[in-house]
């Protein structure tokens, strides 16, 4: 059932002398077009979205669609209040830009200037990160599975302790590879705190929602500076679909972020237009955001490109393909999904916010609808064959050490050709749309650049990590780590078996057992237990346990 409210229209007119999208649809059909995509996806994929789209620095639509609670039939409506995810991180690179003004913060500088002295105590290389280094996810560091998400506020502790639980190990030399780091953007939100001498909450609050009168949004990591906010998340639930269409509830739907500035902004769409449009002031006008529209138009020039030369990366603004320059960041908590898109030479941007988890038809569809899609190259003749890139490769956005890089061990993937331009990778079917340049023919619709070096494979680049050749060392981890599991997997079968042949044996002749029997059958049960406690942690990993709840297991 497709159910949909429109508010906020406001004339034609105002669209100014545009007449299309850059896709090329009318605006006065833009409506029409919005709610025949989003029937193909609301009550079948996703339970509910709520749409804006900003032109010329005012609301051109804001619409809804679906359920805030599918239950009980409450709709989604523009004062329905959703996670951001991770475009809550634009909110730390604005404020890194607004003490950059200031001249309390050089981008250039190495980040251990404004940290206490020894914060940071698993770093490998003697290069300085730098907070460049921070917004293009380069500092080098691995990714943690455990202490992000939480399913108690109480489990909430300060910035800078959370930053000490979680730290991760360096492992790649800053600048030198892209792997998504929620780590680094919490940590340029904790520098953000030491210069500003308040917690990083109480500076956007401050500087950020309270300028742009934002007031049906925060950030804190438990809502207690916003009640309002707070009493409306309860009104929404997070869902997950299965194949058959029917919509639950996720159990882990209500969670809380340890690493708050990495993903913990909660709010009406409304006001994160609000901060869109503060992103794109009107010719003439300062925006209100920064003393002048000098540092402001810094933030979003392109600071990284991929090694082909395309643009990469705006100081922590994604750049992403289109038919027309686009600057965005998508978001993921546990059961909410979001995009948000603008373009500055079009003025204009869209917003998508979704009540359901791993969304991608709606948050990256409609960004495509509407700015065009990509042009693909004409003379698919003359691209170089896929077979190239044939291999096994891995993400660099994984555990190095500790217990889950078993997980990393078992990740790695293949790139196999299906045709000269055509790719089947880590469950994703590619398309070459010109020299080393692919795109995912999904949802998703993301692209990798291809790097090479001599003629092989350098590394595979998307805009949120970089993918790697696997090493050899990697190959005899992914071995070994498969042979344990499989043999742990196996012994504790056999254990089983012989346990119910025991069963039977003994209903056919009962006799009291003896001592050593029963030490015999203890010992069986003992044998199965390392299996059946690794599974328990890789469950208890996944359901947001923290790690000092599960070093039991170690």
């Amino acid at each position: 059932m497709l159910t949909v409210l429109v508010l906020c229209c406001v004339p034609a007119a105002s669209a100014k002398e545009s007449i299309a999208v850059p896709s090329g649809i009318a605006y006065a059909e833009l409506k029409e077009y919005l709610d025949e995509y989003a029937s193909k996806y609301i009550g079948m994929t996703t339970a509910g979205a709520n749409v804006l789209i900003v032109k010329d620095g005012e609301i051109f639509l804001n619409t809804t669609y679906g359920f805030a609670d599918v239950e009980n039939q409450v709709k989604i409506t523009t004062d329905t209040v959703f996670e951001w995810g991770s475009i809550t991180k634009l909110l730390v690179w604005t404020s890194v830009m607004q003490l950059v003004e200031q001249g309390k913060l050089k981008l250039d500088e190495d980040i251990r200037t404004y940290l206490p002295e020894g914060f940071l105590t698993k770093i490998q290389y003697d290069s300085p990160i730098t907070m460049l280094n921070l917004m293009h996810h380069n500092a080098g560091w691995e990714e943690k599975f455990t202490d992000l998400f939480y399913m108690s506020p109480n489990e909430i502790k300060p910035l800078d302790e959370m930053l000490h639980i979680t730290e991760p190990f360096q492992v790649h030399e800053p600048g030198s590879v892209v792997a998504y780091s929620n780590y680094g953007v919490a940590l340029a939100g904790f520098i953000v705190e030491q210069l500003a001498a308040q917690p990083f909450y109480e500076y956007v609050n401050e500087h950020i929602f309270s300028v742009l009168d934002m007031k049906n949004t925060t950030i804190h990591p438990t809502q207690e500076d916003n009640t309002n906010v707070a009493t409306k998340r309860d009104e929404i639930y997070g869902y997950i679909v299965n194949n058959d269409g029917e919509f639950t509830i996720s159990k882990n739907e209500r969670i809380y972020i340890g690493l708050y500035p990495a993903g913990s902004a909660i709010g009406t769409i409304t006001d994160a237009a609000k901060f869109m449009m503060a992103l794109m002031p009107a010719d003439g006008t300062n925006s209100p955001l920064f003393q002048n529209n000098r540092i402001l138009n810094e933030m979003l020039t392109t600071s990284d490109f991929y090694d082909d030369g395309f643009p990469r990366n705006a100081h922590g603004f994604w750049r992403g393909l289109y038919t027309v320059d686009v600057l965005e960041h998508a978001g993921n908590t546990d059961s909410f999904s979001s995009n948000f898109s603008f373009s500055k030479d079009e003025n204009m941007g869209v917003i998508v916010f979704t009540n359901q988890a791993g969304e991608a038809g709606l948050s990256y569809g409609l960004p495509t609808l509407l700015f065009g899609e990509y042009p693909a190259q004409e003379d698919i003749q003359t691209l170089p064959n896929a077979q190239e890139l044939e291999g096994s490769y891995y993400m660099a956005r994984l555990p190095y050490k500790g217990f889950t890089k078993m997980y990393s061990a078992l990740s790695i993937g293949r790139f196999e050709a299906t045709d000269s331009n055509s790719i089947d990778a880590f469950g994703m079917k590619l398309e070459q749309i010109a020299p080393y340049l692919y795109k995912s023919l999904d949802d998703y619709r993301v692209y990798f650049h291809v790097t090479l070096n001599d003629g092989n494979v350098k590394k595979i680049s998307m805009p949120t990590s970089d993918i790697l050749p696997v090493t050899q060392k990697m190959r005899m981890m992914n071995l070994f780590s498969s042979l344990a599991v499989a043999f742990s997997g196996l012994n504790t079968l056999i254990v089983l078996l012989i346990l119910f042949i025991k069963k039977i044996k003994k209903r056919k002749n009962p006799v009291r057992s003896s001592v050593a029997e029963k030490w015999e059958l203890l010992l069986l049960f003992a044998n199965s237990l390392p299996f059946i406690n690794i599974t328990v942690l890789a469950y208890r990993t996944l359901n947001y346990a923290s790690y000092s709840t599960l070093k039991i297991h170690f």
